[in-house]
C-alpha cells in the first residue's frame, strides 16, 4: 500500500503528539512563562522607584506620571525641567497646603462664633441703674419698674422677661457686700456676675434692676461696704464732698461699673429726681444729723452724679457717631438712650387736681420710660399697686430756721440741678423742678 507524503503542520502535529513533542511543548511555555514574570518585575521596579527612595514623596512626583505630565513643562516650576519630573497636580497643591493656616480659618470661624453668642447674650442682658440721693424716694419708685419689666413679653420668642432686683452676686461685686474680698474690676468677679444673672444661649431676656442711693447705709453699717460712708462728709462744703476721693466711690464707682459691665450689657440709668426740700425733709430725723451738714453732704453727691451723667451722655453721643467735643448727637438713633430723669414729684396725686389726671400723668411717664427701656409694651395696670405717698409737711419736719437755710442752699443748686434741662421731647412730666 503506497504512502502518500504528509505536509508540514501535519509532521508538526505528529512531533507534538509524540513524547518528545510534549516535552518540547511544556519547556516552550515555561519559557513564555518566565519572560512574562519578567517583564512584569520590571514594570513595577520602575513604577515604584520613587516612593521607595522616600515614602514621603507626594503622588504627583510618580513616574507612573510621566506620560500624562510630558507636555507640561511649561507649568513646571523652575528648575525641575532638566529632570523630566512633572509638575504637581492641583489636588496635590491643596493637599500642601500649610496646616497652621488651616488651623487659623478654623480659629477665627470659632472666635466669629464666639462674638456672635457674646452679642446675642449682651442683648439679651440689660442692667438697669436708678440713680438719686439718699431720699429721692427709690422704695416708691423701683417697684414701679420691677413691676413694668415683669409684664414684658419678648416678642420674638413669647417669653416673658427674667426680672432681678437687686441681686446679691451683683451688690457684693459692685459694693462689696456680702463680705466680698475681691476687687471690683476682677475678671472672675465679673465672670461670676454674669454667669448667674445672663446665662448664654438660654433664650431670655434679663433686666437686673439696682437702686442703692449716693450715700448709701450709715457711718457705722455693719455691713461689708467697700467704702464705707464718712463722718468727714457732714463737715464739708458740698464742693468738698464731690471732689473727695472716697465719696466719688461710695458706694461704688460708677464710672469703673458702667466701664466693665457694659462690654457684657446693656446699661441704662434713671436719675430719680425728687424735689430738693423734700429730699431734705425725708431724712431730717434718722439718724440725729445736722440739717445744714447733711445738706452739704447731699448736695455734694449731687454734683458727683451731674459729673458722671455728663460722662454718661458723651458716651452716648460717641456711640451714635456723634462729636462729644461738640455736643452733635449723631444720626444712628437705632442705639439706645444711656440716662435719663423721672421726676418723682410728678407721679404724686397731691400735685394734679382729679385722679384722672393724676392717672393720666403717671400713663405718660410709664411711656416714655418704655420706650427709653426698649420695651414692647407701656401697658401696666398694676404699677402703681404699691405706691404709696409720702405725707410728711416740709416746713413742720424741717422747722421754720432750717427751712430757711434749706432754700437757701437749693439756690446754690440753680443751674446744676436737676442736670438735665429739658429732656422727654418737652413731655410736661419730664421737666423736673428744683
Amino acid at each position: 500500500m503506497d504512502h502518500q507524503p504528509r505536509s508540514l503542520p501535519q509532521r508538526l502535529v505528529s512531533v507534538l503528539l509524540s513524547s518528545w513533542g510534549k516535552v518540547l511543548t511544556a519547556l516552550l511555555c515555561l519559557k513564555v512563562f518566565a519572560y512574562t514574570r519578567i517583564a512584569y518585575d520590571q514594570m513595577d521596579a520602575t513604577s515604584n522607584y520613587n516612593t521607595n527612595l522616600d515614602p514621603s514623596f507626594p503622588s504627583s512626583f510618580n513616574t507612573n506620571n510621566y506620560a500624562a505630565n510630558a507636555n507640561n513643562k511649561a507649568n513646571m516650576p523652575p528648575g525641575l525641567e532638566q529632570f523630566n519630573i512633572p509638575p504637581p497636580d492641583a489636588t496635590d497643591i491643596i493637599m500642601q497646603q500649610p496646616i497652621d493656616e488651616i488651623q487659623q480659618r478654623q480659629q477665627q470661624k470659632q472666635q466669629q462664633q464666639q462674638l456672635s453668642q457674646e452679642q446675642t447674650a449682651k442683648d439679651n442682658c440689660q442692667i438697669i441703674y436708678i440713680l438719686g440721693v439718699e431720699g429721692a424716694i427709690h422704695h416708691g419708685f423701683t417697684p414701679i419698674i420691677e413691676t413694668l419689666a415683669k409684664s414684658q413679653v419678648d416678642p420674638d420668642t413669647g417669653r416673658a422677661y427674667e426680672v432681678t432686683y437687686a441681686p446679691k452676686v451683683l451688690r457684693s461685686a459692685l459694693f462689696g457686700l456680702y463680705r466680698e474680698k475681691r476687687d471690683m474690676d476682677d475678671p472672675t468677679l465679673i465672670a461670676k456676675v454674669f454667669r448667674e444673672l445672663c446665662p448664654l444661649n438660654d433664650g431670655k431676656k434679663h433686666v437686673i434692676i439696682e437702686d442703692s442711693s449716693f450715700p448709701s447705709g450709715a457711718i457705722d453699717d455693719p455691713r461689708s461696704y467697700r467704702i464705707h460712708r464718712q463722718a468727714s462728709w457732714m463737715k464739708s462744703t458740698m464742693e468738698q464732698v464731690a471732689n473727695d476721693v472716697l465719696a466719688q466711690n461710695h458706694p461704688t464707682n460708677l464710672y469703673k461699673f458702667y466701664e466693665l459691665y457694659s462690654k457684657h450689657a446693656n446699661i441704662q440709668f434713671i436719675l430719680l429726681h425728687r424735689p430738693f426740700l423734700e429730699t431734705m425733709a425725708s431724712h431730717a430725723n434718722d439718724w440725729g444729723e445736722e440739717v445744714v451738714g447733711r445738706s452739704n453732704m447731699i448736695r455734694g453727691f449731687m454734683l458727683i452724679l451731674k459729673q458722671f451723667l455728663v460722662y454718661i451722655r458723651q458716651k452716648e453721643v460717641e456711640d451714635r457717631g456723634g462729636d462729644p467735643s461738640s455736643g452733635i448727637r449723631g444720626r444712628n438713633t437705632k442705639k439706645r438712650s444711656l440716662s435719663t430723669i423721672v421726676c418723682a414729684d410728678k407721679i404724686m396725686s397731691k400735685n394734679y387736681d382729679s385722679m384722672y389726671e393724676t392717672t393720666m400723668a403717671r400713663q405718660h411717664i410709664i411711656d416714655y420710660v418704655t420706650e427709653f427701656l426698649d420695651w414692647p409694651s407701656s401697658r401696666c395696670p398694676q404699677c402703681f399697686s404699691k405706691w404709696k405717698e409720702s405725707k410728711k409737711d416740709v416746713a413742720t419736719v424741717l422747722g421754720e430756721k432750717n427751712l430757711r437755710l434749706m432754700l437757701n442752699d437749693m439756690k446754690e443748686l440753680e443751674g446744676i440741678w436737676p442736670p438735665f434741662e429739658v429732656i422727654g421731647n418737652g413731655l410736661p412730666e419730664q421737666q423736673c423742678d428744683l
